[in-house]
């Protein structure tokens, strides 16, 4: 068995209002020759309030080598790896000795070693530790993190697994690139780090991960992701997504509680990753939910954009933290990702 014992979520140094984003992209947009009116109206529309970022404002918009670049998230997800994943081993009254296997996740930037070597160092696990990095997975990424880590608890019950993502998708924002996928991205993503511990059994009111199932949507590996270039990561987002979500998104959502002897109608909590407004739109009209089921992932996109895969963690945090659960609640976790993947678990209170 899998319990979701803490998490935790650390946002960057900046934090900015759209306000404060506007005249940003105004000028930028104007420099180039292009009409800012469409970009002004997307990111008043897209219900993001504010994002935080590592970099003020200023050096988003200055240009920036892949070199450079690469360094900033270096130091940088080291950084924010660091003060989540000690704030989520102290939420969970354990030591970094305790911890068993990291598993890190993330997609707006590279580095070898990742992450989770240098954690090993600077917060003090024990040299055995195992690692497991999980890369290219993109806001799918940090539900895939939870389901891999079900499957080894199931294997290794008596042992403890930190799950951290840390994302930065301001480093890869492009100057040069006038795309509506470009413009998009620079109105709802923002900087920030989430983590989840977990152990093979149960402690107080942890939720316990009862299933898990990856679906890839056949002939759409199209829909999304990074193109690496000589400037860094250039970003593709298909027009084409919401509808692909609205016509799959029911049929295997239903088909994956069914095989849980459940309907979607007796879950008691919905922990979405907020991938934007309009899917955020799409959720409520095919599903037939109500906005406030989705409370939770409307907060987390208001406050912190989409931070990726660190997203789905922070609005579990939300839940666990200030959500109204008692004992035999369920949750339903769905994120989706490049792939077209759609990663779904469910999650029982069972204390």
């Amino acid at each position: 068995m899998a319990f979701v014992v803490s998490a935790a979520k650390s946002m960057a140094e900046y934090y900015y209002e759209q306000e404060d984003v506007e005249p940003w992209l105004v000028g930028w947009l104007s420099k180039h020759g292009k009409s800012p009116k469409t970009a002004l109206r997307m990111c008043r529309n897209a219900q993001v309030a504010a994002r935080s970022s590592i970099l003020p404002i200023e050096d988003i918009f200055r240009p920036k080598s892949l070199t450079e670049c690469s360094q900033i998230y270096k130091e940088r997800s080291i950084e924010q790896g660091v003060r989540v994943s000690r704030a989520v081993i102290e939420r969970a009254g354990l030591s970094p000795k305790d911890i068993d296997m990291i598993i890190a996740v993330s997609c707006t930037g590279f580095m070898i070693p990742s992450v989770d070597a240098y954690l090993i160092n600077e917060i003090g696990m024990r040299p055995d530790t195992k690692r497991l990095p999980i890369t290219e997975m993109g806001c799918a990424a940090g539900a895939v993190g939870l389901s891999r880590a079900r499957e080894y608890l199931k294997g290794f019950p008596e042992h403890n697994v930190l799950l951290l993502s840390v994302e930065l998708p301001t480093l890869t924002f492009q100057l040069d690139d006038l795309s509506m996928d470009n413009i998009v991205s620079t109105a709802i993503f923002g900087d920030g780090a989430a983590a989840a511990l977990l152990c093979g059994s149960p402690r107080g009111k942890a939720p316990r991960l009862t299933d898990s199932r990856t679906f890839s949507i056949p002939g759409s590996t199209h829909l999304m992701g990074f193109d690496l270039g000589d400037e860094g990561f250039r970003i593709r987002l298909s027009k084409e997504i919401p509808e692909a979500v609205r016509t799959r998104v029911r049929p295997i959502l239903d088909d994956f509680l069914a095989q849980n002897g459940m309907i979607l109608d007796e879950v008691s909590h919905l922990i979405f990753h907020p991938g934007g407004k309009r899917i955020l739109e799409v959720y409520r009209d095919e599903l037939g939910i109500s906005e406030d089921s989705l409370h939770f992932s409307h907060k987390v996109l208001r406050e912190c954009g989409n931070v990726s895969s660190a997203t789905v963690l922070m609005v579990l945090e939300e839940i666990m933290r200030n959500g109204e659960t008692q004992k035999g609640d369920t949750g339903l976790v769905l994120a989706m990702g490049p792939g077209f993947s759609i990663e779904q678990l469910l999650i029982r209170w069972e204390g």
